[in-house]
């Protein structure tokens, strides 16, 4: 994704520090930026972005509707972002979330939706 965010809507941006988790998606082998975020943001999977120190990275971004977390997995990245403060923001929406039966069906559309959101950062 470019820097310029003008030519994009942006769905929502969320701003804080990054909190450690359960380690529920480093497990699954696709850690997360964790933030605190409102009610009023949307549950699903988004394609967007992280700024963190003024650089922005393609993210995929999940919302529960049943948490005020929200969580980013920047594509192509492995710094430490713990007590960091960084910006997330979503430009599309890939998908509504949903539950799944097993850990190999949540890897396997985990990995697909990064797939999508590569394709969709790849445009912009």
């Amino acid at each position: 994704m470019s820097n310029n965010t003008k030519d994009r809507t942006i769905l929502f941006k969320v701003d804080g520090i990054v909190l450690k988790g359960t380690k529920k998606g480093n497990k699954l082998g696709f850690p997360t930026a964790n933030l605190f975020c409102a009610d009023s943001v949307p549950g699903g999977i988004y394609a967007g972005e992280v700024i963190w120190k003024g650089i922005a990275y393609p993210a995929a971004i999940y919302k529960s509707n049943a948490k005020d977390i929200i969580e980013a997995y920047l594509l192509d990245f492995s710094d430490n972002l713990y007590g960091e403060a960084i910006t997330i923001i979503a430009y599309n929406k890939v998908r509504d979330s949903r539950a799944f039966s097993n850990k190999e069906e949540l890897i396997a559309a985990i990995s697909k939706d990064i797939e999508d959101i590569k394709k969709l950062c790849s445009r912009e």
